[in-house]
């Protein structure tokens, strides 16, 4: 769980009367991400707020939209899915994306110290798939570790 940042004065806030902040997920070196809920459809979201001091640099800005407009065409059944982007009011980049019910492959080492090695090819076999798919749009992945990796609870499917 996410220590009490900066970020925690955002929740309860609504972001162009569309998405209410609930919770911090996380932080990163990008910003932080919270759960949040889509207010006309009231479905789960997630939305990564980019760091207010990276906003003012207009190449992290740029790698930020170009971020939300390739992963949101991308389709990818390994990659999530970005349903829109913005401004908040107070000037901070947005992406809303889907909602993931699991946990990161960091935690699950974490908890297991080791996985099986079927376990392990079939997890990696999934996160090769999408970055291929990412390269072959030009994508890099700047930042790929197993706190980026998410395992998900899907039924029928073994680590998704």
């Amino acid at each position: 769980m996410p220590a009490e940042t900066q970020w925690d004065a955002r929740l309860g806030t609504v972001l162009e009367g569309a998405y209410r902040i609930t919770r911090l997920i996380g932080e990163g070196g990008m910003g932080a991400v919270y759960e949040a809920i889509q207010l006309r459809l009231n479905k789960r979201v997630a939305i990564k707020l980019m760091a207010r001091q990276l906003a003012a640099n207009k190449e992290a800005l740029a790698r930020f939209l170009r971020e939300a407009e390739i992963t949101s065409r991308l389709g990818h059944p390994n990659l999530v899915n970005v349903v829109d982007f913005g401004t908040s009011e107070t000037g901070d980049p947005y992406l809303v994306m889907e909602y993931l019910d699991g946990e990161d492959l960091d935690m699950r080492l974490r908890r297991c110290a080791t996985l099986p090695i079927n376990l392990a090819v079939h997890i990696t076999k999934q996160a090769a798939s999408a970055l291929a798919a990412a390269h072959a749009q030009g994508i890099v992945h700047r930042d790929l570790k197993p706190a980026n990796v998410f395992l998900l609870h899907v039924p029928g499917e073994l680590d998704f």
